[in-house]
């Protein structure tokens, strides 16, 4: 949705880019959908360039301010669902109208979805990275969000995603570790809840020169605001010496209930480690780091 992230270890990132699921022509792909899906909307893109390929391609349509998001032809689980790419568009209006720190949709343009050659494409503003995402501030911005979304009404899908991480399990061979997420998964906590982010660690936010900016909302669901501050807990207490901008984050946050992020905690390393888990065929370089984070994980389930 925005210029390219930097490059960073992929251990701290969910499926997003732990995906890559087209590869190079896929790559190619997706900029002749973004391209052709801009000249019907009266658009000429003359340089198209890459910003990431991944789960989903980010094209941006030079010269003009626009990014095209593409999403893989693939279907899930091994896939993005088509749902959550448009719902996205949604849900981000709905908070940059309420004032929130997001990468808006394009606004010059109709920004979708639009589908074409079984992909579907929403277009964004380009937004230019200036220097490292400062954690005070997406902390503090996070809380906006919430605040913005508070009053939000489309239909999300529970956190923790019960039904998308069971059906990703079933996708793989059956096994301890399979079990393992399958129970953790299967947990709800009684706790009143809202619209969320979904996915809020650092790597889903873009230091602009105003300060930070949050993108991916297509992962929003309903739930606890523990829940989206349980990505910023798990990327500091899973990393081996833990990951003190996400816990300088945390803190910049404010006041929430700790006991609760403790017990949301597992759900959300659940959800990120079965999408993991999908990704290993293709990737099979994750698997000591997943490993590691499954023999972690196991501390939550009592024995």
């Amino acid at each position: 949705m925005s210029v390219a992230a930097a490059s960073v270890p992929c251990v701290f990132r969910r499926c997003e880019e732990l995906t890559v699921v087209d590869g190079a022509s896929g790559s190619a792909g997706a900029v002749e959908v973004a391209v052709a899906v801009a000249r019907e909307l009266g658009l000429r893109s003359d340089e198209p360039t890459v910003l990431r390929a991944a789960w989903h391609v980010l094209v941006h349509l030079k010269p003009l301010p626009v990014v095209a998001r593409v999403s893989s032809s693939i279907p899930f689980p091994a896939g993005p669902h088509q749902e959550d790419v448009t719902r996205e568009l949604d849900v981000a209006r709905h908070a940059v109208r309420a004032g929130a720190p997001v990468i808006p949709p394009a606004d010059s343009v109709d920004p979708g979805p639009h589908r074409r050659n079984g992909r579907v494409v929403t277009l964004w503003r380009y937004v230019e990275r200036r220097g490292e995402v400062d954690p005070d501030a997406a902390g503090r911005g996070l809380r906006v969000i919430h605040e913005a979304l508070s009053d939000y009404d489309g239909e999300l899908p529970p956190y923790g995603r019960p039904d998308e991480t069971l059906l990703m399990l079933e996708s793989v061979e059956p096994s301890a570790d399979v079990e393992l997420l399958r129970e953790i998964a299967s947990r709800r906590v009684r706790a009143p809840g809202q619209p969320l982010h979904g996915d809020a660690h650092l790597f889903n936010c873009m230091p602009v020169q105003a300060g930070v900016l949050w993108h991916d909302l297509e992962t929003a669901c309903h739930g606890p605001r523990e829940y989206d501050l349980a990505a910023l807990a798990l990327h500091d207490r899973a990393e081996e010496g833990g990951h003190p901008p996400s816990r300088a984050a945390l803190e910049a946050y404010g006041a929430h209930d700790a006991d609760l992020l403790d017990e949301l905690l597992p759900t959300y390393a659940a959800w990120v480690y079965a999408s993991w888990l999908v990704a290993l065929p293709r990737r099979p370089e994750l698997a000591p780091v997943l490993r590691q984070r499954l023999d972690w994980l196991r501390q939550f389930v009592d024995v």
